[in-house]
């Protein structure tokens, strides 16, 4: 097992061992709910899995005021490979006290996964309700099934901070060989979803992710 701390100074990150976070973004959802968003790229030597993203949250005098967790979408990063993370602070009485935080990141070496899933049709559009929808479709270009498949969407505003993060399993979940596979996510953040200026997708898997 092995971790990363990210001390955050002035609004800046500074990480060592395994991760480098890229990206990072406090969001208040209409519920109350603090979400923590942002994005890790694996700067070690190894493949990475079971990522678990931890976070504390302290009020303007620097005291704890809870704590959450969440899990690094993607399975497992190869080296230098990027994933989104979602941390959500289930104490909405505390939300009018936060003002920083700390991120804790654990993991364990894990094997190396190709990038055979290829996205091959990719398309988003609003509804009337205030969802936003991606969908397209994948191609499993691997010699072996592709099993639990997801794909996994995050969501940007116009200054390029994630302001969510949603994903859906496939149809079919499970993908022979040069087989093909639709999805659908939805972000339905209403607050949030009026806001998406462009978004991301990677498609992942127990044995294949997409480049």
């Amino acid at each position: 097992m092995c971790g990363i701390i990210l001390l955050i100074i002035n609004g800046t990150g500074y990480s060592i061992d395994n991760f480098s976070v890229l990206e990072r973004n406090i969001v208040i959802d209409q519920s109350g709910f603090i979400h923590l968003f942002g994005e890790i790229r694996n700067t070690s030597n190894e493949t990475q899995r079971s990522i678990t993203a931890k976070a504390n949250f302290y009020d303007k005098n620097g005291q704890n005021i809870g704590n959450g967790s969440g899990i690094v979408s993607l399975r497992s990063l190869n080296t230098g490979q990027v994933s989104p993370f979602e941390i959500i602070f289930l104490d909405k009485n505390q939300t009018k006290h936060f003002f920083n935080y700390t991120l804790n990141f654990t993991s364990e070496i894990g094997q190396q996964k190709p990038d055979s899933i290829v996205i091959t049709s990719l398309k988003s559009r609003p509804d009337i309700f205030g969802y936003y929808y991606v969908s397209g479709r994948i191609s499993n270009m691997g010699n072996d099934t592709a099993t639990n498949v997801l794909a996994i969407a995050s969501f940007f505003d116009t200054n390029g901070k994630i302001i969510g993060l949603s994903s859906a399993i496939t149809e079919p979940s499970n993908m022979t060989s040069h087989s093909t596979a639709s999805f659908t996510v939805v972000m339905d953040d209403k607050l949030q979803s009026p806001k998406i200026k462009n978004y991301s997708l990677t498609v992942d898997s127990d044995q294949y992710a997409s480049k």
